[in-house]
């Protein structure tokens, strides 16, 4: 027949959908009875079946085809007398080619029995998961065929993946992937916005990980251009900073109290220890090694680290009197034999499995703080304080070293906590110090209030008079005084800082951009690469970039600034004082749509950013007023909105 087939009722419709979804295209008349007249008892809903059958045979008589067959127990459809879109739209998933995908997905007219209501619940609950299965099926076939096609075809099937599913993020994704591969970056901006405002409105979440991520690079990506790499001499010098990450071998706890029992917990420690390093990629970790002793007995820390390549080694005891028990960890620096680093654990045998896992979580915390601080060339002279305070304040640091605008506001959260411990812990003051002002000036995790500036300047200077000899927080104290706009004394403080250890990487970074305020641009370039020289390869260097980008700005070499700057902002999207000064270069240089997409991103991460409040606190004034006038022209230029 060449005209649609009309049947009576809905059942005999839902008998044929049904049937042609079973395996075999056969089911019991039982299961039947149950899925269409799930509120009858059996006998009724038996019977209704054999009327339900009549008037679809009825009805198929005219066709002359052989349909359907039936026994005693079973029903089904004849397969060769049936052709089934559904099966169609299933040989997409074994697709291989674009134009198989398009003949399978041309069936696909909308949702599975669109519109059809059998009667019965139970049925209707059968071709719910029917219909979500055909559509993640037609999703997943168009998302594939998306990206098979040329970009007119593909963005047409990634318009048409959002009109089917409105609130599926993925599909805005693949508009947003396919527009900026056809160059139109702004339209895929766009599609960002709306796929952010419709998740909002929704559901009052944000977009994933992956989606801004996506928009980032799409905000930060070279315009191909005029992109170059990185100045000759910045690159050479980073080449010949020190770049190998420091590899630790773990040894095995010696059991001090000599029974078997011990002996299953340290090992176990030490497995624990060693699974919980191996979560970082700051170092490399060589697991269980021998211990070697020379022939008085002691350890041979030369020879272990001669045959096995590591720079430090950790190793331990465990003791145990009655139920207490004690582990001791220390960290030896293979070179000179030292001790970098030593903590104690108490606790009870009783907890077992919670105490070693306690004691490995501790131990990597606190060995990637020290090992951070050893890879600077630094050794902390401030007290550490009790061990919760210890544990929290290096909690604080490795959240701090992450450089988040939500990892920074737990530093913060955790630095309060070991502040309300021990009020007058040096540790503790400049750690809450440093979050407060990295916080407030350059990633905007906190409002922008006098108080939290007063509050970090206060910390930072009573962490220096406990302690003056501690190059950290005279340094800590820089970035509080540059955060307040007192840029003289922050220099002051840092070349205190770089008289007590010249070696002090952080210290030199943190000088160079201050030099660059004053417009000082051979001595900014040459801090700055003293801080590349000196320093490792972590998560503060595009610090040291960033104020290479800040003096030549100053010094008017514009188009070396933009290039240097974007490399900043695809370090680190979430720097917005990196972002701002990719703006100001951007406009300078002319590139007008790039620095508007860069204020479009500032204004994305501290909404409240203007051209009236952005200095001192988000960026630090240059001290030359002409400088000032002209980086904040170039922003006002670019679409910085005025207070």
């Amino acid at each position: 027949m060449d005209r649609p087939l009309e049947l009576t009722g809905k059942k005999g419709s839902a008998i044929i959908a049904y049937l042609s979804r079973c395996p075999g295209m056969t089911a019991t008349r039982e299961k039947l009875a149950d899925l269409l007249w799930s509120d009858s008892d059996s006998e009724h809903s038996r019977n209704s079946l054999r009327q339900a059958l009549s008037v679809l045979r009825q009805d198929l008589s005219p066709t002359g085809a052989n349909i359907l067959h039936s026994n005693k127990d079973t029903i089904g459809l004849n397969a060769g007398s049936i052709d089934s879109d559904a099966a169609v739209l299933e040989a997409a998933q074994s697709a291989r080619s674009g134009s198989q995908l398009e003949e399978a997905i041309s069936v696909y007219t909308g949702p599975f029995l669109d519109g059809f209501f059998s009667g019965s619940s139970v049925f209707e609950e059968w071709a719910a998961g029917e219909r979500e299965k055909f559509l993640n099926l037609a999703i997943g076939s168009l998302e594939k065929l998306a990206r098979l096609v040329d970009m007119e075809k593909g963005l047409a099937i990634a318009r048409r993946l959002v009109a089917m599913e409105p609130t599926r993020e993925a599909s805005y994704r693949l508009e947003m992937e396919l527009l900026a591969l056809a160059g139109q970056r702004d339209r895929a901006i766009r599609t960002f916005e709306a796929c952010r405002a419709m998740l909002q409105k929704e559901f009052g979440v944000d977009v994933s990980p992956e989606t801004r991520t996506l928009w980032q690079s799409l905000l930060v990506g070279p315009d191909p251009e005029i992109f170059t790499p990185l100045p000759r001499q910045m690159t050479s010098s980073a080449e010949a900073g020190s770049r190998k990450k420091p590899s630790v071998g773990v040894l095995s706890f010696v059991n001090l109290t000599g029974k078997r029992g011990e002996d299953y917990f340290a090992r176990g420690l030490v497995q624990d220890i060693t699974t919980a390093l191996a979560q970082r990629r700051d170092y490399i970790i060589v697991a269980e090694l021998p211990t070697l002793t020379t022939e008085t007995g002691s350890l041979d820390v030369r020879r272990i680290a001669a045959t096995y390549n590591v720079q430090y080694l950790l190793n331990g005891s465990v003791q145990r009197v009655a139920d207490d028990l004690r582990v001791n960890v220390q960290l030896i620096d293979t070179g000179n034999g030292h001790n970098v680093w030593a903590q104690r654990f108490d606790g009870r045998a009783q907890e077992g499995l919670e105490f070693q896992d306690r004691i490995a979580q501790l131990v990597m915390v606190a060995l990637g703080i020290e090992l951070q601080t050893s890879s600077w060339k630094v050794r902390d002279k401030s007290p550490p304080g009790g061990p919760e305070v210890r544990r929290l304040v290096n909690q604080a640091l490795t959240k701090y070293y992450e450089m988040t605008k939500s990892s920074l506001q737990a530093a913060m959260g955790l630095a309060e906590q070991a502040l309300a411990i021990d009020p007058d812990n040096p540790r503790a003051m400049r750690t809450l110090s440093i979050t407060i002002s990295v916080g407030l000036a350059v990633f905007g995790a906190l409002p922008n209030r006098q108080e939290h500036v007063d509050r970090a300047l206060s910390l930072a200077k009573a962490a220096v008079k406990a302690v003056p000899d501690d190059e950290i927080a005279r340094c800590f104290l820089a970035f509080a005084l540059s955060t307040a706009g007192r840029i003289e004394e922050a220099i002051a403080e840092l070349c205190q800082s770089i008289s007590l250890n010249p070696n002090y990487a952080n210290a030199h970074g943190d000088l160079a951009a201050l030099y660059a305020l004053k417009g000082q641009t051979e001595q900014a370039l040459h801090e700055a690469n003293e801080a590349i020289r000196l320093g490792p390869l972590d998560s503060t260097e595009f610090w040291r970039y960033h104020s290479i980008a800040v003096a030549k700005f100053a010094s008017g070499d514009d188009l070396e600034a933009l290039e240097i700057a974007r490399q900043v902002v695809r370090t680190r999207p979430d720097f917005v004082r990196g972002a701002l000064y990719w703006a100001a270069a951007a406009m300078a240089t002319g590139n007008g749509e790039e620095a508007s997409r860069a204020i479009h991103y500032c204004l994305s991460q501290i909404p409240e950013l203007n051209l009236g409040n952005i200095s001192p606190v988000y960026v630090p004034r240059y001290v030359n007023d002409a400088h000032q006038r002209r980086f904040i022209a170039m922003l006002a230029r670019a679409g910085l909105p005025d207070s």
